[in-house]
């Protein structure tokens, strides 16, 4: 059930853990293998799940905030996602690299602050310790 003033709704369901498949509830029929990505296992792990959402999301944002500013989208997007242990099991760190063909690194990293505070992924994401954005000349990884 979507929440009052949803402008999109949906519900993804997973019952199996890591193995097997994750689905979109409903007649929209999103199905997908899914796999811990510290095994050998076909399937879409939740660290690649995690780098799709953020680049996908963030691009579109930072293009929509660069129209706004009535410049022309230009933006790349490299997500890097890394799952390593810490003292209570696991953690994911989450680097986000942001390329700007066009514009100056002052210019580009205004966009990306805007965005910061507009993108519904990267709001849920920036606050965290393990998690950067960064504006780049060429990427790192």
């Amino acid at each position: 059930m979507a929440v009052d003033g949803s402008l999109y709704h949906t519900e993804v369901v997973n019952e199996h853990g890591l193995v097997g498949e994750s689905y979109v509830r409903g007649n929209e029929g999103l199905a997908l293998g899914v796999s811990s990505s510290l095994i050998s296992s076909p399937g879409t792990n939740p660290e690649q799940f995690i780098g799709f959402a953020l680049s996908t999301c963030f691009n579109a944002t930072i293009g929509l905030v660069e129209l706004k500013h009535n410049l022309k989208p230009d933006t790349v997007i490299h997500t890097a996602v890394d799952n390593l242990k810490d003292t209570t099991g696991y953690k994911f760190v989450v680097r986000c690299q942001i390329l700007f063909h066009e514009l100056d690194d002052d210019q580009a990293q205004k966009m990306v602050d805007e965005a910061l505070d507009t993108c519904p992924v990267a709001k849920l994401l920036k606050a965290n310790e393990n998690v950067t954005f960064e504006v780049v000349d060429k990427f790192s990884f």
